[in-house]
């Protein structure tokens, strides 16, 4: 009988993961009940922490894998993990992720968990991968929509919304030299604003429309709406976008570009946006050139505590898929990422929020873990404010 070599069978592997703390936990909290969710292109993996805060994963498949962790906590449940009382309405997100870890052996990782208080008004969809004409891209029917998630009116007057730098080469690294320029901040290259002069009251379960051009643009192909309906339009200064007069103006605060006026959304990423309140006068905060430089683009540099939610939507490259490099935000605002399937878009994609649930009263309540990995979908089809059902 011929002999059979073995030598080469790839064999399983096993991982454990300890979930670390955030800081507020006691030392002594039950850290049973947690979800990890482990994955990679082809399988997903879940399990639930012990008292430790330990899970254990066995039989793996050799390879590189996504790992995070999320969970909302009512009053009740952050006073068992803090010892401390808060409003009987807060509620907080625990989150946390490692990125792109290769398994080849038996591994023991520790997972980093973060908290933060969840927020009323999300970022639920970014429409900015345009779609396909004849001719070329149809870039002027993006749009972004920001999500009453929460079961009271909120007035969104006010609110800021910022776009971080989208540079080829990112602006603003960790760089090991110069730690006191980076680890609090994020650069914005457009600062808008929602009008402040009388209330602008977004009901539970509805969203604010904000698009570049609240015009018709169905006509165009079977990917384009018609955002006549929109609630604010980022009004384009050079009069080649066509405007729509009826719809009030999005406030310009901020542009690092001079014949930019509108939501520069950019159709394959890097698009992350941040929403924020703050009572300092921006005009104030410093702008910078990007790291090293002493010319080009200038960004305005703000601080992370003003931020209420962050989508960090990364590029994506045709050959390796999402490029995790070209991350913007710290993994306290948004512990991982999201992206298209394309790199130059012109396929109409919308990212847009998963649905957790559906009241008894029908409002959708979206998925916010401060994880877009496991908050976000992508597809080329859904409306202007529609959400899928859970």
């Amino acid at each position: 009988m011929s002999c059979v070599d073995f030598n080469d069978t790839t064999l399983p592997v096993s991982t454990t993961v300890q979930l670390v703390r955030p800081e507020g936990f006691l030392s002594s909290a039950d850290m049973s009940g947690f979800t990890v969710t482990i994955q990679s292109d082809e399988e997903v993996f879940k399990g639930v922490s012990d008292a430790t805060g330990q899970v254990v994963f066995q039989d793996l498949a050799p390879g590189v894998y996504d790992i995070s962790t999320s969970a909302h906590l009512n009053s009740e449940q952050y006073k068992k993990y803090t010892g401390k009382d808060v409003d009987p309405r807060e509620e907080y997100v625990v989150t946390g992720t490692l990125n792109q870890q290769a398994m080849s052996t038996n591994t023991s990782l520790q997972l980093p968990m973060s908290m933060s208080r969840k927020v009323s008004l999300i970022i639920s969809k970014i429409y900015s991968s345009t779609s396909k004409i004849s001719g070329g891209s149809y870039r002027i029917g993006t749009y972004i929509e920001i999500y009453n998630n929460s079961d009271e009116a909120v007035d969104a007057a006010g609110l800021y919304i910022g776009l971080l730098e989208s540079e080829s080469t990112i602006a603003y690294q960790q760089y090991p030299e110069d730690q006191a320029i980076t680890p609090d901040s994020i650069y914005l290259k457009q600062l808008f604003r929602i009008p402040a002069s009388s209330p602008v009251m977004v009901a539970p379960g509805s969203s604010l429309l904000i698009v570049n051009s609240a015009t018709d643009h169905s006509s165009q192909n079977q990917y384009e709406r018609d955002l006549r309906g929109a609630d604010f339009e980022a009004k384009d200064a050079t009069g080649k976008i066509p405007n729509n007069p009826a719809v009030p103006a999005l406030e310009l605060v901020y542009t690092a570009y001079k014949n930019i006026s509108n939501m520069n959304l950019q159709a394959g990423g890097p698009c992350t946006i941040v929403n924020f309140r703050t009572a300092e006068d921006v005009s104030q905060w410093p702008t910078v050139y990007a790291y090293g430089k002493t010319k080009g683009n200038m960004f305005l540099r703000m601080h992370i505590k003003h931020v209420l939610d962050g989508v960090d939507f990364i590029k994506f490259k045709a050959q390796t898929g999402p490029d995790i490099n070209t991350k913007r935000l710290p993994t306290s605002l948004d512990a991982a990422y999201t992206n298209v399937s394309t790199a130059s878009g012109n396929i109409g994609e919308r990212l847009f929020r998963k649905t957790l649930s559906v009241t008894p009263e029908g409002r959708k309540i979206l998925m916010d873990t401060n994880n877009s990995l496991n908050d976000f979908i992508c597809n080329d089809n859904i409306n202007p404010r529609e959400y899928l059902e859970p």
